[in-house]
Parts: structure tokens; sequence; C-alpha cells
């Protein structure tokens, strides 16, 4: 929001030359509106003197929401949420009714480990497949 320097003056209580001086001095930056008057940015008035003791008109926030406002909008919102559980309920039962869907046998895109309760890690199958490829090596059959 842009002030010119009689809203500025008025809303900080300063003489219109205090605020001139003070543009002129650097101390203050504004800038210009289409008709050549001096404008002064809210965030550069608050950056200079601080938050003013009033806020001008056009700035005042508007009138809250009061309880009777929110609740006939909390209802709506309200009986929608009940509306969609309802529903979802609904087609759970449907889904809950249909028959299950027949066994795949993909096949496992990870290797399937031998289920032996005496080599649980394997190391005994390697250990003897390690010595059965060395007898073949010594036996010349390979």
């Amino acid at each position: 929001m842009q002030l010119t320097i009689p809203q500025v003056a008025k809303l900080y209580g300063k003489h219109r030359s205090t605020v001139h001086r003070h543009i002129e001095a650097g101390r203050l930056s504004c800038g210009f509106r289409g008709d050549e008057t001096r404008v002064v940015d809210m965030a550069e008035l608050v950056r200079c003197y601080g938050e003013p003791k009033q806020l001008p008109p056009e700035m005042q926030p508007t009138a809250t929401v009061t309880k009777e406002d929110l609740q006939p909008a909390m209802l709506r919102a309200l009986q929608a949420m009940h509306q969609e559980l309802v529903s979802l309920r609904e087609e759970v039962a449907q889904l809950r009714q249909l028959p299950p869907p027949p066994p795949t046998t993909k096949p496992s895109s990870l290797p399937q480990k031998a289920a032996t309760d005496d080599d649980p890690h394997g190391l005994r199958s390697l250990a003897r497949s390690m010595f059965e490829n060395q007898a073949t090596d010594k036996n010349g059959k390979r």
C-alpha cells in the first residue's frame, strides 16, 4: 500500500515538511505515481517510523467471522464427510462380497532358499560342492 505525503503526515502525526525533509535527506525513500505525486510504501514507513498507532481506514482489518457465520459452513462440511464415509463403507461391503482372486503362480524374482534345518546358512552344501569339484578335477573328468 502506498500513501501520499499528506496521508503519511496525518498517519504518523508529523508535519508534511518533516516528511519531505526525511525524503530529501535519504532517511525515507519514495516513489512517484502516474500523476507525479510522491508516494511512500507502507513497508518503508514502518522501517523508518515504526508501526503506526492507528492504521488508515483502507488497512483496517475486516470484521471477524462470527460463530453464527461459521457454524453452517462447518455443518455442511461435516455432512459431506459423513456422506463420503457412508459411500466408502458401502463400497467396502460390495468388495467383500466378490469372490477372492484366483491364485497366481508367478515365478519369484528372488532366489528360493533351500529350507534345511541342519544347514541354515548353506555353508555345508557349499563346502560339499567345493569338495566334489576338487575330486572331479583330480580324477581328470573336467
